[in-house]
């Protein structure tokens, strides 16, 4: 996810209103109750808590590629196992 949607910014906003909104996001996800809501509150936090952070962010964009982890997480918990039934109808697809 794009940093500056994690914390609830603009791409313009200023060094004030970014601390503000990383203060107010670990106040609503604090590391002891949702650590890896925390975790991704700080990465974004780190991606651009300096200009020179935020203008390769506005230029450039977020990496493109994600961990496979990260990856995982978007798709959810219900998605992640397929059963054997979409391999049996392609095998039965296939003549097999």
């Amino acid at each position: 996810m794009n940093p500056f949607e994690q914390l609830g910014v603009e791409e313009t906003a200023s060094d004030g209103e970014i601390r503000t909104a990383y203060q107010k996001a670990t106040l609503a996800h604090p590391p002891d109750r949702d650590p890896i809501a925390f975790q991704k509150i700080r990465e974004a936090w780190e991606a651009i808590r300096d200009e020179e952070a935020r203008l390769e962010m506005r230029l450039f964009g977020p990496p493109p590629f994600k961990s496979f982890l990260e990856l995982l997480d978007e798709v959810g918990e219900e998605k992640r196992y397929v059963g054997p039934g979409p391999w049996i109808a392609t095998l039965k697809e296939l003549g097999r």
